[in-house]
């Protein structure tokens, strides 16, 4: 709604007022003497604003202020508040800048310093959208998601969606509390990984969570567990036979590598641990024939791991799969696509190598 002419907006909720206060409403100003811990004021103070804006210039060792000044200062420390009240550790160089900010006004100060903008309104929308994510972080910790319906994971994860908004992104704060609240959604993610058996796309996720400013390494991944369940994936299976067939048959030998047919080398499984582990694999094979006609096999697995594309439902998963883990499946690469923007999720690759033989499968 535009502001008409003359009208007063709360510069903390923006709701119209009416009231003599320079920049609050009546119910944010009750409010706020709550979030600093200061007592009200006696009743007769005429002006209950200017007497906050000056509890918090004395609460910061700064006397004889000007009114604009302690305005300045008062928004400053506000916003400063309800930062600390986020416990975002990627907020620390933020509130730094703003702290100093405050340590700059003082009585011989010629002008108000703003190392970094913001409105009180942005930082407020902040704090709440952080207490929500909160409240909805304490509830996803708790899901069983063996025992939910489709609908009610489908309206969970729609409750969360809010935290991926790559519009956040153009402003240091707001990027600073979405990167924040993103990252420790994936933290999340990874331990209902681990909980749910897949374990393998929590190793994955959690190698791709480097810290902001950290590149995370490549992988490269031999382990009996993850080349089992390789192994004894249908999906595995049915293409190695596929490939024997098409390229064995009346060779003692054959190489399949990136100059075979997309289609031959292109490997997406629906194992739920490997569908959420690899997306577009490749599958590059050596067979060479034993003494016994048994195809003796190196296989070789890579994918980069990122998400790069938003997906719609039914694109993971076939028509006789779960519909509650093509929910999951497709949400959580959705979300990925906005954190990989974020750059909360990182891109590196991912190979996996062992040797096997024809029937061992």
């Amino acid at each position: 709604m535009a502001k008409t002419k003359n009208e007063k907006r709360c510069v903390l909720c923006n709701k119209p007022y009416d009231y003599k206060y320079a920049m609050f409403g009546r119910g944010c100003l009750h409010n706020l003497y709550g979030l600093l811990e200061f007592s009200k004021p006696p009743r007769i103070v005429w002006n209950k604003e200017l007497y906050l804006c000056t509890k918090i210039a004395w609460k910061n060792h700064k006397f004889f202020l000007s009114k604009k000044k302690k305005y300045a200062l008062a928004q400053k420390y506000i916003a400063l508040n309800y930062l600390n009240k986020m416990d975002y550790d990627f907020l620390d160089d933020i509130k730094k800048k703003i702290k100093n900010d405050i340590n700059n006004i003082s009585v011989f100060s010629k002008n108000i310093v703003d190392t970094i903008s913001f409105t009180l309104n942005d930082i407020y929308k902040l704090f709440n959208y952080a207490q929500k994510f909160d409240e909805l972080i304490k509830e996803f910790q708790n899901i069983n998601w063996e025992e939910v319906d489709e609908k009610v994971a489908e309206n969970f994860m729609k409750s969360m969606s809010f935290i991926f908004d790559v519009t956040k992104k153009s402003n240091p704060i707001s990027y600073a509390v979405f990167y924040s609240m993103q990252y420790t959604f994936w933290q999340v993610v990874v331990v209902g990984g681990i909980l749910a058996d897949m374990k393998l796309s929590a190793r994955l996720l959690t190698n791709s969570l480097s810290l902001f400013g950290k590149e995370p390494s490549d992988m490269f991944i031999e382990d009996e567990e993850t080349i089992q369940l390789i192994l004894e994936n249908q999906t595995f299976k049915d293409r190695i036979n596929q490939l024997i067939k098409k390229y064995g048959e009346g060779n003692e030998e054959f190489i399949i590598d990136d100059s075979a047919p997309t289609e031959d080398i292109l490997i997406r499984f629906d194992n739920k641990d490997l569908l959420f582990a690899l997306h577009d694999a490749t599958l590059f094979v050596r067979g060479i024939k034993d003494a016994n006609n048994i195809w003796n096999l190196e296989i070789e697995i890579k994918d980069t791991y990122d998400f790069t594309d938003f997906k719609s439902f039914k694109e993971y998963v076939d028509s006789n799969k779960s519909k509650l883990e093509d929910i999951l499946s497709t949400t959580l690469n959705n979300f990925g696509v906005v954190s990989s923007e974020y750059e909360v999720i990182k891109t590196y690759d991912v190979r996996i190598k062992f040797k096997t033989k024809e029937g061992e499968f």
